[in-house]
């Protein structure tokens, strides 16, 4: 999340792991049932994954493109955003979680405390990051976020506790979860039974997570240098992982501009990382085959969120998100190719 009017001015010291965390008993409480955990967006009969590949390259467009709106003047701020495994899209917005049509018409689904990352898990689901009743960025320092597992007629259940400030949700191959801290430097691993461990520091306030498609790579979008006050930053990590976990420090593969405040992350089938700078109000990509940084689309104030369509909704398109200075605008973006499949 970011907004540059807000004044909050409280750090927690990013190396202290949250006693809350060790409090196992508590969080089996709250222990998450198994889903379906399998790769969704598989190619169509009689397509490789490399035929696709090619296919997606041949049909690059001229960027930046232009972005239209899907939802514009229904909502004050909005973040997150994903597609559930029956190609539903679903968003966080003026402290709710939302269910969205193809004609943009939305359906309040349950109240939340704040708005923040989404993602797929199992069939119907969405995993829901949650700041809980207190924040960082509102000068509090407790530990009572929350993820919240939400069917697709609302009905909500708590599936992790301990983490400050949760916000963007990477849903790994086994079920577990991963969620950043973009107040602190921490980046946590949720187990199938709610558990949660530290995973890494090794990005201060890390918010988007993109996974490569050989899961070796870890990318990590940092939105902030400071969060007191807040200052805010360009950069893209890559992290290397080895059997799941992190190995050695990470590297950064790209800077967007220099009000840049990386938000949310999104990957597509040719494995190329796109990036919503929210200071700028852009959509860059970058292809780590080449090394090349693109701006893809510009003048959407504030972005903040990405995810690819799916069931219904163009699968070529990036639909995104923006936050309260950007008007909480639902945008969509079209890209040419598909997102990659995303694990749920």
């Amino acid at each position: 999340m970011f907004c540059l009017t807000h004044t909050r001015h409280c750090q927690r010291s990013p190396l202290v792991l949250r006693g809350t965390l060790l409090v196992s008993a508590v969080l089996s409480l709250f222990a998450m049932p198994v889903g379906l955990y399998a790769l969704d967006g598989d190619p169509p009969a009689g397509k490789t994954p490399q035929a696709n590949a090619d296919a997606a390259r041949e049909a690059e467009m001229q960027f930046p493109v232009t972005a239209s709106a899907l939802v514009k003047g229904k909502f004050n701020r909005s973040e997150g955003i994903a597609f559930n495994g029956e190609g539903d899209l679903f968003v966080t917005a003026n402290a709710a979680l939302w269910r969205i049509d193809t004609a943009g018409e939305a359906t309040k689904l349950t109240d939340l405390y704040s708005n923040l990352g989404l993602a797929p898990i199992g069939k119907r689901d969405v995993l829901v990051a949650d700041f809980g009743p207190t924040s960082a960025f509102d000068g509090s320092e407790y530990d009572d976020g929350i993820v919240w597992r939400v069917t697709p007629e609302g009905k909500k259940k708590i599936v992790a506790r301990g983490i400050g400030d949760p916000n963007f949700i990477l849903v790994l191959k086994d079920g577990t979860f991963l969620v950043s801290d973009d107040a602190t430097n921490e980046i946590f691993k949720v187990e199938q039974d709610g558990t949660v461990n530290l995973f890494t520091t090794a990005v201060n306030h890390p918010n988007g997570l993109a996974l490569s498609a050989d899961e070796t790579v870890l990318y990590i979008a940092q939105i902030f240098n400071s969060i007191r006050p807040i200052t805010i930053d360009n950069r893209l990590w890559a992290l290397q992982l080895e059997d799941g976990r992190p190995k050695g420090q990470p590297t950064v593969v790209a800077k967007t501009g220099e009000r840049g405040a990386n938000d949310g992350l999104a990957r597509d089938v040719l494995d190329r990382i796109y990036i919503a700078a929210n200071g700028e109000g852009k959509i860059y990509r970058f292809d780590p085959a080449t090394n090349k940084l693109i701006v893809v689309a510009e003048n959407m104030p504030h972005v903040a969120s990405l995810a690819f369509g799916r069931g219904e909704f163009d699968h070529k398109t990036i639909y995104a998100t923006s936050t309260r200075r950007g008007g909480g605008t639902i945008w969509m973006v079209p890209v040419g190719v598909e997102g990659a499949p995303l694990y749920r």
